[in-house]
């Protein structure tokens, strides 16, 4: 997957200590795929389908879609709601494009209790722990986290690949005004280089998690993920930034709030993506 964007290896560690960690990877703020973290985890022996529909089935949970016929040009905002066991009957007995993007895990203390936060120098907070579930061929929209929330994501499932594109590479990103969004018509997978040809600038990490892998996202980069199969990832979020970025923070979550909740700012938003497609181009020739 993602085999037309220029790629850099993602490091895959074992057993790395805290200093080590801290030293390599966050200071510098450069992912890492942690293949042991979570093999203590009574989650990495239970969920499964089966488990997460026995113990939180009767959640009521927002699905999203990328087709555009179903979601009003806002890959964002949930299509439907529905039970999350009616949700995962249905990606067990066929091929949907329906996912759940990041579902609050304090509401479920059953399943807070089958994983412990790592010990990363990080106060990870269980108000910003969340669920994501996609099926075969999901791919979810390309989004930059904020500059203050780094983040742990745990796979559960069958095997996802994630793009991460750091955030001095945002240029090149199509970012549409001053939210943390990129045009909806980008596909990483195949990407249209005559129409978007920044794309072509873009050196990305590319991670593949397997069951039970876990990979740390520092803050500010750009992330998309593909599921090969039904995909289960948690992912555990901790804040740590300045009081500078975390105003930046706070402005940037308003702008995308007001560019793209409601159906009625559809057609602002594509403006905008016209704009940002318009100055990005521009950029490159100059």
């Amino acid at each position: 997957m993602f085999e037309s964007i220029k790629s850099i290896a993602v490091d895959r560690k074992n057993s790395l200590p805290v200093a080590d960690f801290n030293a390599r990877y966050r200071v510098t703020g450069t992912p890492v795929v942690l293949g042991d973290l979570t093999q203590h985890w009574q989650a990495s022996k239970k969920w499964s389908q089966d488990y997460l529909a026995t113990n939180a089935g009767s959640l009521q949970v927002p699905i999203y879609s990328s087709l555009v016929s179903l979601n009003h040009g806002s890959p964002y905002q949930p299509v439907l709601h529905s039970s999350l066991k009616v949700y995962l009957e249905k990606l067990r007995s066929r091929k949907s494009d329906f996912r759940v993007s990041k579902l609050p895990l304090k509401s479920v203390p059953k399943l807070q209790g089958d994983f412990l936060y790592p010990r990363l120098g990080f106060d990870f907070n269980i108000n910003r722990t969340s669920l994501s579930i996609g099926g075969a061929g999901v791919i979810e929209p390309v989004t930059q986290s904020s500059s203050v929330v780094h983040t742990v994501r745990c796979n559960f499932g069958d095997r996802i690949t994630v793009l991460l594109i750091p955030p001095d590479q945002s240029e090149f990103m199509y970012r549409v005004g001053h939210s943390q969004n990129s045009v909806r018509d980008l596909n990483f997978d195949q990407p249209q280089f005559d129409k978007f040809p920044a794309l072509r600038k873009l050196s990305a990490y590319v991670a593949e998690l397997d069951y039970g892998d876990a990979l740390y996202i520092p803050a500010g980069f750009w992330c998309c993920a593909t599921y090969h199969g039904v995909g289960i990832t948690l992912s555990l979020e901790a804040l740590r930034g300045t009081f500078t970025e975390y105003v930046d923070t706070a402005s940037k979550f308003i702008y995308n709030r007001l560019a793209s909740s409601m159906p009625s700012r559809q057609a602002r938003f594509r403006r905008l993506e016209k704009r940002a497609v318009s100055i990005t181009n521009a950029r490159l020739s100059t």
